[in-house]
């Protein structure tokens, strides 16, 4: 069973949850509207104003399209460190170039860029890359990490990290009520 912290926007958060190593996790762009430029723009939004209000020490992002690079994009925004964490070497291999430039940028700003797992694709390299993730965040305790998730509640590698997290007590923010919202505003205009 899935617990999330009750924060369904970031004013919401007090100030104890602050300077934490944050874990992204959360949906690819086709379960956020798309890959267009507008469900872009407003994942970077979305993700640049819960990190403004959570104030992390850093960010451990696992580099793939859609919520992964939107934190990317809020910590470069916001000037916060963050470690890229590739579930094996060629992860953007096969995305469209504009995402595979965007990608090398984030290895190149990132303060840390590491392989979870040699060798090419398979679906077990996530899972395992989601655990590294958890993993990196708990060098200084539970009590200094959270993950921030964007899901739907659907099964899949974001629930699995969800998953993984909360076995290792490690709180979890949901933005997920935040972010509908957010694009039924943008949306709506």
């Amino acid at each position: 069973m899935n617990t999330f912290l009750p924060f369904q926007h970031p004013s919401q958060v007090p100030s104890s949850y602050r300077r934490r190593i944050i874990v992204g996790t959360g949906h690819r762009p086709q379960k956020l509207g798309g890959y267009g430029e507008l469900t872009r723009t407003l994942l970077n939004r979305i993700a640049i104003e819960w990190l403004r209000h959570l104030a992390p020490r850093g960010v451990i992002s696992g580099l793939a399209q859609g919520w992964d690079s939107a934190l990317i994009e809020a910590c470069c925004a916001l000037g916060l460190p963050y470690v890229a964490c590739a579930p094996f070497k060629g992860q953007e291999s096969r995305w469209p170039g504009a995402a595979q430039y965007r990608y090398r940028q984030y290895v190149e700003r990132a303060a840390k860029f590491v392989i979870s797992s040699p060798g090419e694709y398979s679906a077990q390299k996530m899972q395992i890359r989601n655990e590294h993730m958890i993993d990196m965040a708990l060098k200084d305790g539970p009590s200094n990490a959270l993950v921030i998730a964007l899901w739907d509640g659907s099964t899949g590698g974001t629930k699995n990290c969800i998953d993984s997290a909360q076995r290792k007590q490690i709180e979890i923010i949901n933005a997920w009520q935040n972010a509908k919202l957010y694009r039924e505003h943008a949306t709506a205009r």
